[in-house]
């Protein structure tokens, strides 16, 4: 499995590079796509959102709710691309872990499969990262951020919105941790393929970072890096 981890997408942006990029990572000219809103309060404005930013592309959608979520298994094995949109992120472990997705999922893992997720979406496949559920607005500056226990399934942290000022505090929180961590601004996304990892953009200002024993290393695009091992926990 592929992973590909967004940071979020410009409000004002109509661009789909990244999803342009991922239906290539499949290899075929009309995969299927399986769409999760499960992360968003909302789930039909979710998917209208979703629906209009990839009302261009070559794609086969279908879509997990609650009404078909027992066929969670089915649907992976019936897509090339499941595509986990974003919300509150606390939520969306919780909905995989009560109705067993994350058994699932993890069962998947050796398929030959993209995963994409977006803001919660990307968090929810990491050991642990840096959510906004509790934030609240103070003289024009956010505070409340946390990081959030997620699935583990990537052994790696990441802060998506990292373009946000505010976001500075992810900094010091990824000094006391062990593991790889990631700051994903808005409008890029990291590839994870095996022991290779990259970047696609969106924006070219935009920027993805790699946290190394406290280093801020900047990656770039059309530069394959390697991790020896692998992220897989």
């Amino acid at each position: 499995m592929i992973f590909v981890l967004i940071g979020g997408k410009n409000k004002d942006s109509n661009k789909t590079i990244i999803e342009e990029n991922i239906i290539k990572l499949t290899n075929k000219d009309n995969p299927k796509l399986l769409f999760v809103p499960l992360a968003s309060d909302d789930i039909n404005k979710s998917i209208i959102k979703f629906n209009n930013l990839v009302k261009n592309l070559q794609l086969d959608i279908s879509y997990l709710t609650y009404d078909n979520i027992n066929d969670f298994e089915k649907l992976i094995e019936l897509n090339d691309i499941i595509y986990v949109g974003g919300g509150i992120s606390n939520h969306l472990n919780k909905v995989f872990i009560d109705n067993k997705l994350d058994v699932i999922l993890k069962k998947h893992l050796n398929d030959n499969k993209i995963y994409a997720g977006i803001s919660a979406g990307a968090m929810l496949v990491t050991k642990t990262s840096m959510g906004d559920k509790n934030i609240y607005v103070d003289n024009f500056h956010n505070y409340g951020y946390k990081m959030v226990d997620c699935l583990n399934i990537l052994n790696i942290s990441i802060c998506p919105h990292y373009q946000n000022e505010d976001l500075i505090i992810y900094n010091d929180v990824v000094k006391d941790l062990t593991i790889d961590s990631f700051g994903i601004e808005e409008d890029t996304a990291l590839v994870i393929d095996n022991e290779n990892y990259y970047v696609f953009k969106e924006d070219k200002k935009a920027s993805l970072y790699h946290f190394d024993k406290e280093k801020m290393i900047p990656l770039y695009e059309n530069i394959i890096y390697k991790k020896n091992g692998g992220f897989l926990s």
